[in-house]
C-alpha cells in the first residue's frame, strides 16, 4: 500500500511540474529566441531564421497552406517569402503565455503583428497572426519545433 501511495504521489508531483510555467531563465531564453527570430525576419535573413528551428521542425503559415517539414524546407520557405516582400516591414511577437508540456518542451502562445513603414516614418499594422508554437530545448539552446501561424481578421 505504501509503495502504491508513493507512486501515486510521484505521478501527481510530475504532472504538477509539467503543468507549471517555465522557469524564469527559460522564459528569458524563449523570449530571446522570439526576439532573435523577429530580427531575422526584419532583416530578411532566411538562413538565420531557419537556424532558430529544430532540424526536424515543422512550420505552417495560414490555415490552408503547405506544412514545411525540416529546417531546409523552412529555409526555402523564408527565402521565397522574403524575396516576394515589398517595402520595409517588421515582425513583432507578443508573448501571451507559455506552458511546460513535457521536460524540455514548451508550448508558447503569441500574437504576431506585421507592420509596414509608412512614408511619414510611422508604422501601420498590415497583418496579425495567432501563433501557437512548440519550443524544444536542444544542446545549444531553445529551438522552434512546431510553429502554426493563423491569420486573424
Amino acid at each position: 500500500m505504501k509503495t502504491l501511495l508513493v507512486a501515486a504521489l510521484a505521478w501527481a508531483a510530475a504532472g504538477a511540474a509539467l503543468a507549471a510555467p517555465p522557469s524564469p531563465a527559460d522564459v528569458r531564453a524563449l523570449r530571446a529566441l522570439g526576439e532573435a527570430a523577429d530580427a531575422a525576419w526584419d532583416a530578411r535573413d532566411a538562413d538565420r531564421m531557419a537556424s532558430y528551428y529544430a532540424a526536424d521542425a515543422s512550420l505552417l503559415v495560414g490555415g490552408g497552406g503547405t506544412v514545411q517539414l525540416g529546417r531546409e524546407d523552412i529555409r526555402a520557405y523564408f527565402t521565397r517569402a522574403f524575396a516576394q516582400r515589398a517595402g520595409t516591414m517588421r515582425h513583432i511577437s507578443e508573448f501571451r503565455g507559455q506552458d511546460v508540456v513535457a521536460p524540455d518542451l514548451v508550448l508558447t502562445d503569441l500574437w504576431v503583428r506585421v507592420e509596414e513603414r509608412q512614408p511619414d516614418g510611422t508604422w501601420k499594422e498590415v497583418r496579425r497572426f495567432n501563433n501557437i508554437s512548440l519550443a524544444v530545448r536542444e544542446a545549444d539552446g531553445w529551438k522552434m519545433k512546431a510553429v502554426r501561424a493563423y491569420p486573424v481578421g
